[in-house]
């Protein structure tokens, strides 16, 4: 990964963090890693509605491979799963908390233009 690539991944996770944050969510980890299993971008819980959020945010500054929502797969969801069950055998939820997986897609068009944002929750 390039250094510029670095930034703009970065760039991507604050502008998720935040809409999380608007959301009435606490955020709880950030790029959390098992091992060589790889890291969740996000994790976040909502404290009234007992969510807790397993968040892949993917930002792209151009579409030469696809939307940025296209790049969370099969194989990047099943490793997000192994995942999500590591964190959740190390800080075990309590007993009536929602897990969801959501995604935050983010290109940025160039040209001073905003980023563009897309949500989904439940995503898989």
């Amino acid at each position: 990964m390039t250094q510029a690539s670095h930034a703009t991944g970065q760039k991507g996770e604050l502008i998720a963090q935040s809409l999380y944050r608007r959301q009435g969510f606490e955020i709880k980890a950030l790029n959390w890693r098992v091992g060589r299993v790889g890291e969740i971008d996000l994790i976040a819980f909502h404290p009234q509605s007992q969510v807790l959020a397993f968040i892949e945010v993917k930002t792209r500054k151009n579409q030469n491979y696809g939307h940025p929502l296209e790049a969370i797969g099969p194989t990047k969801q099943a490793q997000l799963a192994r995942l999500a069950e590591a964190y959740l055998s190390e800080y075990p939820p309590g007993p009536k908390v929602q897990v969801r997986f959501d995604v935050v897609g983010i290109y940025y068009p160039g040209q001073g233009r905003p980023a563009e944002v897309s949500h989904l929750e439940n995503a898989f």
